[in-house]
């Protein structure tokens, strides 16, 4: 793209910013017991980044102190989102430890999916409930927003599960975005600028939030608009160098409408289009790239594409019935449709003497500095809806005790075309009780869910296969204790279980079981308090998963004998720790065991994930002086050693990625300090200052994504 046509695309996006916007949706309803938007804080100047929101909602959907809840729920708010400007759900969530992703590319099985505490198959959902499908992750511009919370352990007795032939879900936990909507909070407009640039790579991003709300402030619109540049390391080496940049768009509109105080209507809608060179990473060898490949190299030609374009809708209504009772129904409806090229690296399966040769020397005997394999060329359109109506009882029926009921019965349909998944409906419900009692809080709930699966045919390796139709159910509980006897203090303990049957699967005699996986966990912890706006999270967790599908070479079931544990210890300190400095730290650590291996061999337990994961970020705000309001900020993110894999299995010893400190560094300077507006500032920002060699994420051990180099940035943001 020439800097002609930058310009063009950069003057439109600051006419963009002429037009009506807001914050965040907030509804004019009930307080409380309704799924939360915590809003955008209106800046004014550099104001402190909150980085501990007051409530969330996606381990109940209800509005809770994140401190109360007998679990764990991370969240990244949207200060957060705006001064580490990652551009997308992948570049977030690696600020969250113990979140790991299998690839970023279109080519993976389960593209834009996520495992957590060590469990794999999570597929992010919009506020909590509706389950976006596979591919959507991977192209959700942050900016889009309001915030992302990750609630821990296995979910699915609350959201359900969504079946194994689309994603083994809710056995780590969830994922959950909460887009920016229309609200009532008044005016705004608010507009973004970013430059980056590092060795091999460039990219621009713009950025436009706009609201405004009718006369009688009973109505609102918003529009979020987003463009971004970007030409990857990776496009400038190797067999693609010379590929074109990568193009991304994103624009949502959105309304809202309070005719009442009681009852409120609303509207988000999300349109995306990403054109991008193809990637699917470089073989790994004692730390770094092998098999010839250098650090800033692909595979893939230069003509080699992924594309992806997608809308969403989704209308919803709240009405307070009652002082007790409240009601929101909701609809969400996505498709998304993508086209893919990839030439992926050279690959020989494990324990063949071209593989073992690999492991010995890097390289594979040919001598050749690449191998390659042959192209992967795929489409698909992937169809997915949800509806729900949840009701939800808050009841005071003493001065110490309070009860909360929530009823949600939901439904979610995903089709898709191209040989991608399973056409599949599931009916789910969720029961839910909370009792709380001066200092004691229980919580205990329950989720049943009723698959269909339709029938489908596939071509695999021994041909085409017919898979008939098939039917399944799937229970879910969970419970959980907070006790709170000082202000303070919270000790806190859960035991959940998540239940999802095995679809779209088939065994040796030709049968197609819907045999269910269970994943268990049983998690304690405690809570302080040690300032006013500062709390520090310890908590210790085991999940044990059951009757999981063993494979054999051929891609058929041999057996559901399988058995894994996930165990680990979680430490976060989030909040303010002077009205000037505020800070997000979390600590993981987590260990994986596969029961079905020999004891005492390697592949039994191994570091299939670091096993200890850290990341700080904190900013200060200079009081006084002639810098007064400007904010700096830090950051920094370490990974321990972990091996690569072949189909989440140990291979070989030689196959390891090596630990990794990551250091980002910024600042922003409001046009106060030069006596202009303090609605205006420049961000300066520094990612990976020490321009750290590391790989991001993987696939297999011949498909491993490489972090990015140093990169500066700068950019412009306002309100106005």
């Amino acid at each position: 793209m020439n800097a002609s046509r930058h310009s063009r695309l950069l003057a439109a996006a600051l006419a963009a910013a002429a037009l009506p916007a807001t914050a965040a949706e907030t509804n004019r309803v009930a307080e409380t017991n309704r799924v939360a938007d915590l809003g955008t804080v209106v800046v004014e100047g550099s104001a402190l980044s909150k980085y501990r929101p007051e409530t969330v909602s996606s381990g109940t959907f209800t509005d809770v102190a994140p401190e109360s809840l007998p679990m764990v729920v991370d969240t990244l708010t949207s200060d957060f989102i705006r001064e580490h400007n990652p551009t997308d759900l992948h570049d977030l969530l690696r600020y969250v430890p113990g979140i790991e992703t299998g690839g970023k590319s279109l080519l993976v099985r389960n593209p834009g999916q996520f495992s957590i505490r060590g469990m794999g198959g999570t597929e992010p959902a919009f506020d909590g409930v509706a389950p976006i499908g596979r591919g959507p992750g991977l192209f959700m511009d942050t900016f889009l927003f309001d915030r992302v919370e990750i609630a821990k352990g296995p979910i699915a007795s609350l959201a359900g599960g969504a079946g194994a032939a689309q994603n083994a879900s809710g056995a780590g936990g969830s994922v959950n975005m909460f887009l920016k909507g229309a609200n009532l909070d008044g005016d705004r407009r608010e507009f973004q600028e970013n430059t980056s640039v590092g060795r091999d790579t460039w990219r621009q991003r713009a950025m436009v939030d706009a609201n405004e709300m009718n006369d009688g402030e009973t109505a609102a619109a918003r529009l979020v608009a987003t463009a971004d540049w970007y030409d990857p390391p990776y496009a400038n080496g190797g067999s693609q160098k010379g590929a074109d940049a990568r193009e991304s768009y994103a624009l949502a509109p959105s309304a809202i409408w309070a005719p009442s105080e009681d009852f409120t209507l609303g509207l988000k809608t999300l349109f995306q289009y990403t054109e991008q060179p193809s990637y699917i990473g470089v073989p790994v060898w004692r730390g770094e790239p092998g098999a010839g490949y250098g650090w800033r190299e692909s595979s893939c030609r230069p003509g080699d594409r992924s594309s992806y374009k997608s809308f969403l809708a989704s209308p919803w209504a709240e009405w307070q019935a009652t002082d007790e009772w409240n009601l929101r129904l909701g609809f969400t409806a996505m498709v998304s449709e993508w086209d893919q090229t990839t030439r992926e690296p050279y690959t020989a399966m494990p324990g063949t003497p071209e593989f073992q040769a690999y492991c010995r020397t890097g390289l594979w005997p040919s001598g050749e500095k690449y191998m390659l394999s042959g192209f992967s060329e795929s489409s698909a359109t992937l169809h997915n809806y949800t509806v729900y109506a949840r009701a939800v009882n808050d009841r005071e029926l003493s001065d110490s005790l309070r009860n909360v009921l929530l009823l949600q019965p939901d439904y979610n349909y995903r089709s898709s075309t191209g040989g991608f998944g399973t056409p599949t409906s599931r009916w789910g419900a969720t029961l839910q009780d909370t009792i709380e009692w001066r200092w004691l809080t229980v919580l205990g709930g329950l989720r049943y869910d009723w698959f269909d699966q339709e029938s489908y045919t596939s071509a695999g390796r021994g041909g085409v296969v017919h898979y008939p139709s098939m039917t399944a159910e799937a229970l879910s509980p969970r419970a959980g204790l907070a006790i709170r006897p000082i202000e303070w203090l919270v000790l806190f303990g859960n035991a959940s279980q998540t239940r999802t049957p095995m679809l779209g699967l088939r065994c040796e005699d030709g049968s197609t079981p819907d045999h269910a996986w269970r994943a268990t966990q049983y998690e304690g912890g405690v809570r302080v308090r040690p300032l006013e706006k500062l709390w520090l999270s310890v908590s210790g967790y085991r999940i044990d998963q059951e009757s999981v599908p063993e494979f054999g070479n051929d891609g058929l079931v041999l057996s559901y004998d399988g058995e894994n544990r996930s165990e680990g210890a979680e430490v976060s300190l989030s909040g303010d720790i002077t009205d000037d400095w505020t800070v997000l730290a979390m600590y993981a650590f987590n260990r994986y065991t596969d029961e079905n291996a020999a004891p005492g061999s390697k592949a039994r337990r191994f570091e299939r994930y670091p096993e200890n994961t850290f990341s700080l970020s904190t900013s200060y705000r200079i009081p006084g002086g002639w810098l007064e309001d400007v904010v700096l900020g830090f950051g920094w993110r370490y990974r321990t050693k972990s091996y690569a894999t072949m189909r989440g299995a140990y291979v070989d010893d030689s196959l390891f990625f090596d630990p990794s400190s990551v250091f980002d560094a910024s600042a922003t300077v409001p046009f106060s300090v030069f006596g202009g507006s303090r609605d205006w500032m420049i961000t300066l920002g520094v990612r990976n200052l020490f321009d750290e060699k590391y790989f991001e994420s993987a696939r297999h051990y011949y498909e491993c994504l490489v972090g990015e180099p140093r990169t500066f940035e700068l950019g412009l943001r306002g309100t106005f």
